[in-house]
């Protein structure tokens, strides 16, 4: 599904604190699409951050990485569309969106197993209206 990716850079304040926001601006077709309709954000503690909470150029590198592997998993015949990445005081959150969420959680937790140089969370919840993609905007 990688065709649709056309990403976007943002950097905000939110609450005193810095924000980067990559958002991928290439999913219009599915914004609010029925199928879609569940948020399911992966976060993860970052291990070295600056004083302002984002991660140094080696960690970026690991953060990428795990990015890619978790694109490869999730999006797999269209289960889930990413659409976000933030960064934040410590910590970067993968948004996307699916009609799956239980295999969603399992991939995460699957992937949190396999992979040493972070810790994975995830939660998912219905949003059909892309709420979470309206509220980083």
């Amino acid at each position: 599904m990688a065709q649709y990716d056309c990403w976007g850079l943002y950097e905000k304040q939110f609450e005193g604190h810095a924000v980067r926001i990559r958002l991928n601006e290439g999913v219009g077709e599915y914004v609010c699409h029925p199928r879609y309709m569940y948020q399911h954000t992966i976060t993860v503690p970052l291990n070295d951050v600056d004083e302002s909470g984002f991660p140094f150029p080696e960690e970026c590198k690991l953060l990428d990485e795990l990015e890619m592997l978790l694109k490869d998993r999730l999006e797999e015949q269209q289960v889930a569309v990413f659409v976000a990445v933030v960064t934040t005081l410590g910590y970067r959150l993968y948004i996307l969106y699916t009609y799956m969420p239980d295999f969603c959680k399992k991939v995460t937790m699957e992937t949190d197993r396999l992979w040493i140089y972070h810790q994975l969370s995830s939660t998912s919840e219905e949003d059909r209206d892309w709420k979470m993609v309206e509220d980083l905007l």
